[in-house]
C-alpha cells in the first residue's frame, strides 16, 4: 500500500496514555469507572475509543453520533456516552445486547440499584432448593462450576429479581452475571471455561458486596448522562433503524476469523439466564445469529459455500481460493479433521455485508476505525486484515490503510497450535466515508 494520506493510529500524547499495542486489548478496562463492571476477554480498550476521536476534525458534542456495529459489552458506546457524545451500538448475542445496554445506559437504570440489591441479598441469603429445578443439561454444565450450595443460592438470587419484575432488568443481569464470575470455582482456560480447572471463588454474599461496592465507587459516572445511546439486540448487516448518512464516526472491533466460539465463551451466562438450555438450542437461539467464525455455527452453511464466495471482489476471491483449497488440504491429514475451509465464504461475505451497511450510514468525511487480526488454522495463514481493506475499498470507502498494531499468538505457535510462518498480529484499519 502508499503511504497514509492522513495520520494512521494516533500515537499517545501524554505519559498517562497506553502504548498503541495494547489499544486492541482489554488490560485496562478495569481501571476506567463503568467500563470495569463488566469485561471480556475479546474486548478492546477504551483508550481506543479516545484515540479516534482525536482523529475527527469536526467539533464534538451530543450531536456527534458513534457507530459499533460489534458493540459486545459497549466499550465504544459507553466511551462515547461518558464523553458527551451520542452512540448506536448493534450485538446479536443477546447476553453481550443486554450487558452493553446497561452500562451505555447506566443513568436510565441507576434509581433502580436499592431495589435490585435488595432482590440480590434476599435471595442469596434466603436460598431455596426448589430453584434448582433446571433443565438437566445445564444442571449438569452449572454444577461443574459452582458449589452446590452456591448455585442454589445464585439461582435463588434469580428467581427472587423475577419475581420482583426484575429478572430481565439490564443492570440486575450484569450484577449477578458479575456474582456468577465471582463465585464460579472453574478457570479459564484461554477464553473458555475450564470445569476441571480450580481457582478461588467467593461466596455469592461476598461477590454481591464486592460488586456493589464497585458500582457504588462509579455512581458520578453511572449518572453522567451525554446524548442518547441507543443499543440494538440484532445483526448490523441490516441497520435500518439508521437513516443515510447518519453517523460520524465508526469504532469496532468484528469477531475474528480463528474458530473461537461466542458461543461457548458464555456458556456459563447463556445457560443461566435460560438464553438456551442444550448445546443444539445454543446453535439455533445464538450462533445463528452471529458471523460465521466458528466450525460450530456450519449447520445450514455447507450448501451456501459459492453463493458466499460469489459476493466477494475479484482479487480477494482469488486469493481466499487458495487459503480455502489449503484448509481443505490440510483437514485430510490432520487428526481433528476441522471444516476451517467451509469458514472463509461465509465470513468475508457476510463481514461485507456488515461493511457496505455502515459505509451508508456514514456521513461524508466521517472516519472509519477497526482492530482485526489475521490467524492461522491449521498451519494455513489468513490475511483477514487484508482482505477486510480490500473489500472496503470495492465497498467505496476511501483511504483505506491497514498497519499492524502488535504481534500475538506466539504461544500458540509453540505450544498449543500450528501456526504461521509470518507470525500473527491485530492490524489497525482506518477509512473514511466519501
Amino acid at each position: 500500500m502508499t503511504g497514509p494520506q492522513y495520520p494512521l493510529f494516533p500515537k499517545p500524547v501524554s505519559p498517562t496514555e497506553i502504548p498503541s499495542a495494547r489499544l486492541p486489548t482489554n488490560t485496562t478496562t478495569s481501571r476506567h469507572p463503568v467500563h470495569r463492571w463488566f469485561n471480556f476477554i475479546a474486548g478492546f480498550s477504551p483508550e481506543f475509543v479516545h484515540a479516534a476521536l482525536r482523529t475527527q476534525s469536526r467539533p464534538l458534542g451530543p450531536d456527534t453520533r458513534l457507530l459499533d456495529p460489534f458493540s459486545g459489552c459497549g466499550t465504544a458506546p459507553l466511551a462515547a456516552r461518558l464523553l458527551g457524545l451520542s452512540a448506536v451500538g448493534y450485538d446479536p448475542h443477546p447476553f453481550f445486547a443486554t450487558i452493553s445496554e446497561a452500562k451505555a445506559n447506566s443513568p436510565t437504570y441507576w434509581a433502580d440499584l436499592p431495589s435490585i440489591h435488595a432482590a440480590l441479598s434476599e435471595g442469596i441469603s434466603q436460598p431455596s432448593p426448589n430453584h434448582l429445578t433446571i433443565p438437566s443439561p445445564v444442571s449438569t454444565f452449572l454444577h461443574k462450576l459452582f458449589r452446590t450450595e452456591d448455585l442454589i443460592a445464585l439461582l435463588s438470587a434469580r428467581q427472587r429479581l423475577v419475581e420482583s419484575s426484575l429478572g430481565t432488568h439490564p443492570l440486575a443481569v450484569l450484577m449477578l452475571s458479575r456474582i456468577l464470575d465471582h463465585s464460579c470455582t472453574a478457570a479459564t482456560d484461554g477464553i473458555y471455561k475450564a470445569p476441571t480447572s480450580h481457582k478461588r471463588a467467593l461466596s455469592p454474599i461476598d461477590a454481591l458486596r464486592r460488586v456493589s461496592a464497585t458500582l457504588s465507587d462509579d455512581t458520578h459516572e453511572a449518572r453522567l448522562t451525554g446524548g442518547p445511546v441507543r443499543i440494538y439486540d440484532k445483526s448490523s448487516s441490516k441497520m435500518d433503524e439508521l437513516d443515510d448518512q447518519s453517523v460520524d464516526l465508526v469504532v469496532t472491533s468484528p469477531p475474528y476469523l480463528n474458530n473461537f466460539d461466542f458461543a461457548e465463551m458464555t456458556r456459563m451466562y447463556i445457560y443461566f439466564w435460560g438464553l438456551a438450555s442444550s448445546w443444539r438450542e445454543i446453535t439455533e437461539r445464538i450462533r445463528r445469529r452471529l458471523i460465521v467464525n466458528t466450525t460450530t455455527a456450519l449447520t445450514g452453511q455447507k450448501d451456501r459455500q459459492e453463493a458466499y464466495r460469489d459476493t466477494l471482489p475479484r482479487h480477494v476471491r482469488h486469493h481466499a481460493d487458495i487459503c480455502v483449497r489449503a484448509l481443505a488440504d490440510q483437514r485430510k491429514v490432520k487428526a481433528g479433521r476441522k471444516e476451517y475451509y467451509l469458514l472463509v465464504y461465509p465470513y468475508l461475505s457476510q463481514m461485507q455485508d456488515v461493511l457496505k451497511e455502515t459505509l451508508r450510514v456514514m456521513k461524508p468525511g466521517g472516519v472509519f476505525h477497526m482492530m482485526i487480526a489475521d490467524a492461522a488454522l491449521y498451519g494455513v495463514h489468513l490475511p483477514t486484515p487484508h482482505w477486510l481493506a480490500d473489500i472496503m475499498t470495492a465497498c467505496g470507502f476511501a483511504n483505506v490503510q491497514c498497519e499492524m498494531i502488535r504481534a500475538r499468538g506466539h504461544r500458540w505457535i509453540l505450544t498449543k497450535r500450528d501456526g504461521s510462518a509470518k507470525g500473527l498480529g491485530e492490524y489497525y484499519i482506518s477509512a473514511r466515508a466519501e
